[in-house]
């Protein structure tokens, strides 16, 4: 029986990573960078389609847009978890550590901004998910080195071994973390999950070549 998505769905979920990210962003940096969010960003925020968010949310008396706007993002590292399940079983023990992390990165992220009060009693873990990302980043180096090599083809190795510098490069370019890292990491998981080569277990086909009796 099948029980990881299939390869479309698995893009469709990589893809909607992204694309939730990015829908969060706008108000996100609007809340944490005020009048020094970039142009584009704030045009972006600006859109009736946020301000009817923010009415809805204040009619449920949910104020802080930087907890409900930021925490939502957990949600991204959920699909990319499910995305690339099938993807990182087939790299092996270190790949399934991969998908672990992931998996981590989404309680986290909505650990650190449950918790971003000084105040909070868990107030540590305020940032968390930037740690959660950096682990992602290195260990995947790992998995490039490390993957079967009758498995993993040269490609994916290198897209691996570049998940540093597109989360960094993500950042940078969307001005903001986790939101922007993910839009990056989305994009990159849906390659994988387009192309890369997968563990599907799926119930073994019985072929029957014949029967003899005596």
């Amino acid at each position: 029986m099948q029980r990881h998505p299939s390869r479309p769905w698995a893009i469709a979920a990589a893809l909607v990573a992204a694309g939730w990210a990015f829908f969060l962003l706008p108000p996100q940096q609007a809340v944490w960078s005020g009048a020094d969010s970039p142009p584009w960003l704030a045009a972006l925020d600006s859109q009736p389609v946020y301000d009817g968010i923010r009415l809805w949310l204040a009619s449920m008396g949910l104020h802080d847009y930087y907890l409900v706007f930021g925490a939502a993002a957990s949600v991204s590292f959920l699909l990319l978890w499910f995305a690339t399940g099938p993807t990182f079983i087939a790299l092996g023990w270190s790949g399934r550590v991969l998908s672990l992390l992931l998996l981590a990165a989404a309680p986290l992220t909505l650990l650190s901004y449950l918790n971003y009060p000084t105040d909070a009693p868990l107030h540590g873990l305020w940032g968390a998910e930037g740690v959660a990302l950096l682990a992602i980043c290195l260990w995947a180096m790992i998995v490039a080195l490390v993957a079967p090599r009758g498995v993993a083809p040269v490609w994916e190795r290198l897209v691996l071994a570049a998940t540093l510098p597109i989360v960094v490069g993500a950042t940078i370019l969307f001005t903001y973390w986790p939101h922007g890292s993910l839009i990056g990491l989305g994009i990159e998981t849906a390659v994988l999950a387009a192309w890369a080569p997968r563990a599907d277990v799926e119930a073994p086909t019985m072929t029957t070549t014949g029967a003899s009796t005596s």
